[in-house]
């Protein structure tokens, strides 16, 4: 895989960087910044080099059709108090086209008809064969972006050679999409913690190193106090932890609880014992940032379901577009 680093960016030249813009947006307002945060070193580097980047993304899902809230030109004052005026190009919302999505061929040279090469900085889709994704690599040089080299390095990492103890901790509702992840970290890690709703829907042997909630009932909308103590008791004794999911339903500060309580500790045992922390997904980093600890993790992850994917496949349909 060719790195952006190595790509001969310069003077005159047009980079079409597909970045991860899908980000909360409300009357205009960006509510969170970590996405687009990720992309500034490329961004930056590549105007450095006197180069135009051309920013594609998507928001949201607006299935082919113009929404007007999902507008990327919600976006343009970030990039504007960021990188400056005039030194790039904002491209609308990628999905309000039926071919983004569709991997169209048509699309992908449309697209690539605007640079001369390709960046991927958008790790949180690279799960996804969409067009920018996977069909606009086809048709141009392409390079990983400094964000996605990351990514790909950290998690690569947690799975090959992490230091032990590794406890990972499994939040959300879902147990059809965190099964996958949950199966393979039962045959590498020391510790599986999971939260109540996925412990309730686990339907197999609980092997030795699966943790589930005391007095688990699945109805439940938060850890109990009982079981996050035995949790942090257990993240107390790991020398890297996993964390991919928020426990309970950290929207509301009613159910917020556990979630913080275990995000208080782990950013602690980061700080001060020097334990390896790496958080991902969406909810997870919105949670984080509710209690104000973004900044405590070693590594937070933009991917959700992309992190996931990759930890169980250990290479996504965009990283495989670069190889």
């Amino acid at each position: 895989m060719q790195k952006v680093q190595d790509a001969p960016i310069f003077s005159d030249k047009r980079v079409f960087v597909r970045c991860d813009l899908d980000v909360p947006v409300s009357n205009g307002s960006i509510l969170e910044l970590y996405r687009l945060d990720s992309a500034l070193e490329t961004l930056k580097y590549i105007i450095e080099k006197k180069a135009r980047p051309v920013i594609a993304g998507h928001i949201g899902k607006p299935e082919g059709k113009v929404v007007g809230n999902l507008s990327t030109k919600n976006l343009l004052p970030y990039f504007e108090e960021k990188l400056g005026k005039g030194v790039f190009e904002l491209l609308e919302n990628l999905r309000f086209d039926p071919r983004e999505e569709s991997n169209d061929d048509s699309f992908a040279q449309e697209l690539s008809a605007k640079a001369d090469l390709y960046v991927n900085e958008s790790f949180a889709t690279c799960h996804r064969k969409h067009t920018s994704i996977v069909g606009v690599p086809k048709h141009l040089p392409h390079y990983a972006g400094f964000r996605l080299q990351k990514e790909i390095e950290t998690l690569g990492n947690l799975l090959k050679n992490p230091q032990r103890p590794l406890v990972v901790l499994i939040g959300g509702a879902k147990l059809e999409s965190k099964k996958p992840v949950v199966s393979k970290f039962l045959k590498i890690a020391d510790k599986v913690l999971l939260s109540g709703k996925l412990a309730g829907a686990w339907d197999e042997p609980v092997p030795e190193n699966l943790v589930l909630p005391i007095n688990n009932n699945q109805k439940d909308k938060d850890l109990n106090s009982e079981t996050v103590e035995k949790y942090i008791e257990i993240l107390q004794g790991a020398k890297t932890i996993l964390w991919a999911g928020p426990v309970g339903i950290y929207e509301e500060d009613k159910y917020f609880k556990g979630t913080q309580a275990l995000a208080k500790e782990i950013a602690k045992l980061t700080n001060f014992h020097r334990m390896v922390s790496i958080i991902g997904g969406g909810d997870t980093v919105a949670a984080v940032n509710k209690a104000g600890l973004l900044g405590k993790f070693t590594f937070a992850s933009t991917g959700g379901s992309a992190m996931l994917d990759f930890l169980v496949d250990e290479t996504l349909p965009g990283i495989e577009a670069l190889n």
